[in-house]
């Protein structure tokens, strides 16, 4: 059976993290092990929480542990890491973990923060800028505003993309690089749509893949993205056809839009449904539903990642087809 280490953080409510990501690559046959960067009660999000960073030293720990009994892994997906001595801690046993299994996946999801603001200390910048001069990641996911983080850029037109992904691909030898989302960027000024680009070195193409918006309040996307790209990509690559990487990363970028779509679609429906059952008993009705999605509503619209386990299997090619930049 095929196995990951996953490296992210942990909350005891909701859905970011691992608990996008473990549950969903368990569905898909995947031996999950976890390592947990935090361990906080919810989201911060919520405005408030309790919890901590799990400490290098318990981390080293737990790496050690699992070399003297000499675990071995397919794939490795690490997200959210607090700091950049955890961050250089956690890389360099994930490199070395590379060295006993040259063929296993790394995929890095550098989490950081999202519209302008970051989410963790600004020396995580220059520290995975130093991991990644390493060149032993294979696929990367990092949102539009990551992605200028590491490459020193500002990305709103396509040149701005191509040079940036380019930079990516060529310094850091990534194979694999899937930007999740652009959504301050010049492409057909459409409204209500952003993008994910996708770029693969092996075969030199580029695509962007057109989404649909969904108005709601949603945390934990990028995880449980990261976590069903790493789940088709490796079962494509493992399945023949490696000389078609062009196939590989489209073919894993439409099945798993789709999989996000209905998982979205799924969480904001419930997540209005309970919104309402809840108001209703306190006595108040709600009129525009609008309105009352965000920030103060946001535990009715955590993740339903149970709720979509159906989801998980999709393989079909529906809805999103690249558009070629």
């Amino acid at each position: 059976m095929k196995s990951v280490l996953s490296v992210q953080s942990h909350v005891t409510h909701g859905y970011v993290g691992g608990k996008a990501a473990i549950f969903p690559l368990q569905c898909r046959g995947w031996e999950v092990d976890n390592i947990d960067t935090v361990q906080f009660s919810n989201h911060t999000g919520y405005g408030s929480f309790k919890g901590r960073s799990t400490t290098s030293e318990v981390v080293e720990s737990v790496f050690q542990g699992l070399n003297d009994i000499d675990v071995k892994y397919d794939a490795v997906i690490t997200g959210y890491i607090p700091s950049a001595p955890l961050i250089e801690l956690i890389c360099g046993n994930i490199k070395r973990l590379k060295e006993k299994k040259p063929d296993m996946i790394y995929l890095l999801d550098p989490v950081m923060g999202d519209h302008g603001c970051m989410y963790v200390n600004e020396s995580c910048i220059s520290m995975y800028k130093k991991i990644l001069h390493e060149h032993f990641i294979d696929i990367i996911t990092p949102n539009q505003y990551e992605l200028e983080l590491l490459t020193n850029s500002t990305v709103r037109t396509k040149q701005d993309l191509i040079r940036s992904v380019g930079y990516l691909h060529e310094t850091f030898r990534i194979r694999h690089v899937v930007v999740t989302s652009l959504e301050n960027f010049e492409f057909n000024n459409k409204k209500n749509v952003l993008y994910c680009a996708v770029s693969d070195s092996k075969s030199g193409k580029r695509a962007l893949f057109e989404v649909p918006v969904i108005k709601s309040y949603f945390t934990g996307v990028g995880d449980l993205f990261s976590a069903l790209l790493l789940d088709r990509l490796y079962d494509l690559t493992r399945n023949g056809e490696d000389g078609n990487a062009e196939f590989q990363l489209w073919h894993a970028i439409i099945q798993v839009l789709n999989i996000m779509s209905k998982t979205l679609h799924l969480t904001r429906s419930i997540g209005i449904e309970n919104y309402k059952q809840n108001q209703a008993s306190n006595g108040k009705q709600v009129h525009d539903i609008e309105s009352h999605i965000n920030d103060k509503s946001m535990k009715f619209f955590e993740l339903k990642v149970v709720q979509a386990k159906p989801f998980f299997s999709y393989d079909g090619m529906d809805d999103f087809s690249p558009i070629h930049y």
